[in-house]
């Protein structure tokens, strides 16, 4: 999967009143179902971030984030290399 490429998916709700909390879950759970739909089409090591309560992005960060990322994860499981 090339760093190029894009594609975004779009899902349209009416005729029902959300609140914010009710609309950052629905948002979740349909980055979730997607993400989970990408199977093996998408990248292994990719992570999903919320970019505001409706909208995820879901990809590869660049590999110092990553790198970041582990060490903070490492340091908060208290595991040691």
């Amino acid at each position: 999967m090339g760093g190029n490429n894009k594609n975004e998916f779009t899902f349209v709700v009416t005729g029902v009143e959300l609140s914010d909390e009710q609309q950052e879950r629905i948002g979740r759970a349909i980055a979730q179902a997607g993400a989970l739909a990408l199977g093996d089409f998408g990248p292994r090591d990719a992570v999903a971030v919320r970019l505001n309560p409706k909208v995820w992005w879901h990809g590869l960060p660049r590999e110092v984030l990553v790198q970041d990322l582990q060490r903070f994860a490492e340091e908060e499981a208290g595991i040691r290399r």
